[in-house]
């Protein structure tokens, strides 16, 4: 999903995931509507991802097993080693055990972002909803989240809120909101080549890219 900021992608996020219900028509999930849909089912299979994942004053385990509770310590380690963050959780003071402190203080917006994704990870959701992930973080961190997100993504129907259009020159079908409403949908190769929002938009983004 892709459009301008405070153009309603956010809230197609929240009524996709019912963080919010719909004032008016249906959200329809697999073709059943999503008020049908029990919460504890909802829940376990829908999982949604915001640019910055609330943590608790826990250890980095107690954190995951908030999607997971029946989780391992082991079983937190394999997630973060599926996203090829091994690395990088076995270089913390004490590992998965880390505390995080109040609002993962202690973690950099690009760690509490990987902590984020694992929990996505050992929750095995069949849906995701991502507010892209790369937001606002440095450089070398970006390119731990993108090959996570490679790996979270693999198998599973994934919605991002895409706010680079590099992430949706590589989706299955982008979807573009404007003012509240969905007014494009198709690849990135036809809406490009389509005169309408999404190529203002691409063109935009490609002369900042150019004037970089």
């Amino acid at each position: 999903m892709v459009g301008e900021t405070g153009s309603g992608k956010t809230t197609l996020a929240k009524l996709l995931t019912r963080l919010m219900d719909p004032t008016s028509g249906q959200v329809l999930l697999g073709g059943v509507p999503l008020e049908q849909v029990r919460f504890a089912s909802l829940r376990r299979r829908v999982v949604m991802v915001p640019q910055d994942g609330f943590l608790f004053d826990l250890s980095i385990a107690d954190n995951i097993r908030f999607a997971h509770p029946g989780a391992t310590d082991s079983d937190v380690v394999d997630a973060f080693a599926v996203l090829g963050l091994a690395d990088w959780v076995a270089g913390l003071p004490d590992g998965v055990g880390t505390r995080v402190g109040e609002r993962g203080s202690s973690l950099s917006a690009g760690e509490r972002q990987l902590v984020a994704l694992a929990r996505a990870q050992i929750a095995a959701p069949d849906l995701l909803v991502l507010d892209e992930a790369t937001s606002a973080v440095d450089p070398a961190t970006e390119v731990r989240i993108a090959r996570a997100l490679v790996e979270l993504t693999r198998g599973r129907t994934s919605v991002t809120i895409a706010h680079r259009l590099s992430t949706a020159q590589s989706a299955d079908m982008v979807v573009v909101v404007d003012a509240g409403r969905i007014v494009q949908w198709g690849t990135h190769t036809e809406l490009a080549g389509t005169a309408g929002v999404y190529q203002q938009l691409h063109a935009s983004w490609t002369a900042g890219v150019t004037g970089l």
